[in-house]
């Protein structure tokens, strides 16, 4: 079994993902940090800048393809893992091939944030490559947002919330589905 922590960049998926793996002592991996460390050290703004988000998505689809041969890990995904770059149009689409991987024996999280919020976390972030030439970063998240609610297994609502707060969430909703005795081996 693997947990695996979705939604928008700036949601707080790798604190959260950090602190869990701490609770439930399981190693945390995420996605974003394996492909610039398989990209030989290259930030994901200079691999967006230097190969496009097409390169980038297929590069995200293999590291999640290796994180799929390991078992009882925590996988703290990029914002846009559940999309693709249609190689024709070059516009974002649903990724079938990650999203399927991603529910093969994961439990899928969103992490959910306002969208005020998220927009105000993201503004002018130089580090982060643009998710966009076509549209602004609202209207991709308007886009963005109900697709990771579909494909979840749990909503974690953010809202006012403290990371601490969220772990006990995520940890009481394993419990009441059955699934904590699964984590903790008992």
């Amino acid at each position: 079994m693997k947990i695996a922590l979705i939604g928008p960049r700036g949601a707080g998926k790798s604190k959260l993902s950090r602190k869990l793996s701490k609770k439930i002592e399981w190693v945390a991996f995420s996605t974003d940090i394996l492909i610039s460390y398989e990209a030989g050290g290259k930030t994901i703004k200079e691999i967006v800048e230097q190969e496009g988000w097409f390169s980038f998505r297929n590069r995200e689809y293999e590291i999640l393809k290796k994180l799929y041969t390991m078992d009882r890990i925590i996988i703290d995904c990029g914002g846009g893992i559940l999309f693709d770059v249609d190689p024709y149009t070059q516009k974002e689409i649903e990724s079938q091939r990650k999203i399927e991987l991603l529910k093969q024996n994961s439990f899928v999280i969103y992490i959910q944030r306002d969208l005020d919020w998220l927009l105000q976390k993201n503004i002018n972030n130089a580090q982060r490559p643009s998710l966009s030439q076509d549209e602004d970063y609202e209207t991709l998240l308007l886009r963005r947002l109900p697709v990771y609610k579909k494909y979840a297994n749990f909503v974690l609502d953010m809202k006012d919330r403290e990371i601490e707060e969220g772990v006990e969430e995520i940890l009481f909703f394993l419990r009441k589905k059955s699934l904590y005795s699964e984590i903790f081996n008992k």
